[in-house]
């Protein structure tokens, strides 16, 4: 244990370090400590009994035609796992967790744009997110903007980073001098690591989000906001195992690395699930701050609803056994209400 959280401490400060928004993380593959209730009212969900019916299926064509390659490669990536996750959700009793998601409009929610004072930088800004979007290239150079450029597209850059985390999936600012431009890579690799064949990163970045596009699609019917947050969490839990060797660590954007390649440290578990939230309108923040027992930095998910903050926390859930742990319904650190989330004793420095 005592590795664990060092490889997490080293982990938060080589994140920080490299990328401004990053969270760093830490948890262990192997299971969280048992927190005993005895003494207490409290009872967990998962010492009732479970009923064994099915409230929920998908369905799947054995002869299904894809549109192309990265279609089908999605689907044999991601499909095991949305099997999975169905099967889990009919093992979770069915008035276990009455609650109502809230709608969110993420377009109007602040962004970091909003804080910029200088009109060079806000040009900047509105630059870099319209070319990166088209995958296109921006450059800044003292014709641009004599003076202070450093501040000016350092300004900027943070503040796209913060707004548009998904940019981040393979594009970054590169500085050369006094230079600031855009840096293309294949997602799952690092600024240092630029790609200059365009269109084999465009393709990369299709297969996640084809993926993401499969795991939406192919959601049961007619699921309630909650119903689907149950879902993300049981196919992201489903099909990601926790980057022991930290591979991952100095990925921008980790969700690619967890429904891409099934691995990912607590921000790519957390960034996932936000990020399928948000292709559904569903209230859902990206949280940071400190685990249970002061294991280290973390990050992990809050989801809005009419009965209060719902908080989700896939990672610690993921347990390294997590058939055994979950396929009877056990859902420690999922779907915490205030009371459980405050027990656990998170603590939360951030979010977006």
């Amino acid at each position: 244990m005592l590795k664990k959280i060092f490889i997490c401490i080293l982990a938060v400060a080589t994140a920080f370090t490299l990328c401004s928004c990053s969270s760093g993380t830490d948890t262990p593959s192997e299971s969280y400590p048992d927190i005993s209730l005895s003494g207490t009212d409290r009872t967990m969900p998962d010492d009732q009994p479970q009923k064994n019916t099915v409230r929920y299926s998908t369905s799947f064509d054995e002869n299904e035609t894809f549109a192309d390659s990265t279609e089908q490669q999605a689907a044999e990536i991601i499909d095991p796992y949305i099997k999975q996750a169905v099967e889990l959700m009919n093992s979770v009793r069915e008035d276990t967790y009455p609650y109502t998601a809230l709608k969110c409009d993420y377009a109007l929610r602040p962004k970091a744009r909003d804080g910029i004072t200088d009109p060079l930088s806000l040009q900047m800004y509105d630059i870099m997110v319209d070319k990166t979007f088209a995958f296109e290239d921006f450059c800044f150079d003292n014709s641009f903007a004599p003076g202070d450029l450093f501040n000016y597209a350092v300004t900027a850059n943070d503040a796209v980073r913060l707004d548009y985390p998904y940019l981040l999936l393979y594009c970054d600012m590169k500085i050369s001098g006094n230079t600031y431009s855009s840096a293309y890579y294949l997602p799952g690799d690092w600024i240092s690591s630029p790609c200059n064949d365009r269109e084999k990163v465009k393709d990369a970045v299709r297969l996640f989000d084809r993926i993401v596009s499969r795991i939406i699609a192919k959601m049961p019917h007619n699921l309630t906001d909650w119903e689907k947050c149950q879902y993300f969490a049981f196919v992201i839990a489903s099909a990601v195992e926790y980057d022991n060797d930290m591979e991952t660590m100095g990925n921008n954007f980790q969700a690619y690395d967890a429904l891409v390649n099934g691995t990912a440290l607590c921000e790519g578990y957390a960034q996932a699930f936000y990020y399928l939230c948000q292709q559904q309108d569903i209230a859902c923040w990206y949280c940071l701050g400190q685990a249970p027992y002061e294991l280290g930095y973390h990050a992990w998910n809050v989801v809005e609803t009419e009965q209060g903050p719902v908080y989700i926390d896939v990672t610690w859930y993921d347990e390294e056994d997590i058939t055994d742990s979950y396929r009877d319904g056990k859902t420690n650190y999922l779907f915490m209400n205030q009371e459980d989330y405050d027990y656990y004793g998170y603590i939360e420095t951030g979010r977006r």
